[in-house]
């Protein structure tokens, strides 16, 4: 199976500087756990689950992880972070994959905001590189774009760090549209990834407003027609 499958799927120290302020924070973040079924489809239909959990700590350390559950495959991915004035703020991210289906892999990125840089370790090969102030990892940027959305922002652009090399994500925002899910109908935000002309992806995102923009659902094609979905299932208080 193509490992093209599991990143969908997701669609996841040296000390750092804690960032400190004295203003308030945007919004309140809860602890929380959300199950949705995930499906990938290339003439045959495979189906798995997929799990997006939310958990406070001390001392305003969160952690935000990701875990798929498949029968050619599991993923466990997530992200220490600290959530500083509606933003999140990466400390220690891991990423790590194994199966009989794909090749296993292992990576850790290390935020110090003390130099702003952040060490990569990926299958063992370790280096550095430079990061903005506004610089998030690859699963932070999702819980982002949640946030961004309960404040009302439009201009969903992320400067991401990603194996090594730093990737900026654009998102569009294309209005709502109420869809039955297990939970019943929502309205949600429709937010689609900017790619450029000669790139034929498409991704599509569904927030739901009366969840506090919980994502609900999750479409993506790939240019040879590949098509690859989640779906909410169950949401609880953690």
């Amino acid at each position: 199976m193509r490992q093209l499958v599991i990143a969908i799927l997701i669609s996841l120290f040296s000390t750092p500087l804690l960032l400190n302020s004295t203003t308030l924070y945007a919004f309140e973040l809860k602890p929380s756990k959300a199950k949705y079924s995930a499906s990938f489809k290339s003439g045959i239909p495979i189906n798995g689950t997929a799990t997006h959990t939310l958990i406070k700590l001390s001392n305003n350390i969160w952690r935000y992880q990701f875990n798929v559950d498949s029968f050619f495959a599991d993923v466990n991915e997530f992200v220490y972070f600290q959530y500083t004035d509606g933003k999140v703020v990466p400390i220690t991210y891991h990423y790590e994959r194994n199966g009989w289906a794909v090749n296993d892999r292992r990576a850790t990125l290390e935020f110090n905001w003390n130099e702003h840089k952040v060490l990569n370790d990926v299958q063992g090969i370790p280096w550095s590189m430079g990061i903005p102030d506004n610089a998030v990892d690859k699963l932070g940027y999702q819980l982002q774009i949640k946030l961004d959305l309960m404040a009302g922002k439009e201009d969903l652009v992320y400067q991401v760090a990603d194996g090594g090399y730093l990737k900026e994500f654009h998102f569009s925002i294309e209005g709502e549209e109420t869809i039955k899910t297990e939970l019943g109908k929502v309205t949600a935000v429709v937010v689609k990834k900017v790619r450029s002309e000669s790139d034929n992806r498409d991704s599509t995102l569904w927030f739901a407003k009366e969840l506090d923009y919980l994502l609900v659902k999750l479409i993506q094609i790939e240019a040879d027609g590949e098509r690859y979905e989640i779906n909410i299932k169950s949401v609880t208080d953690n």
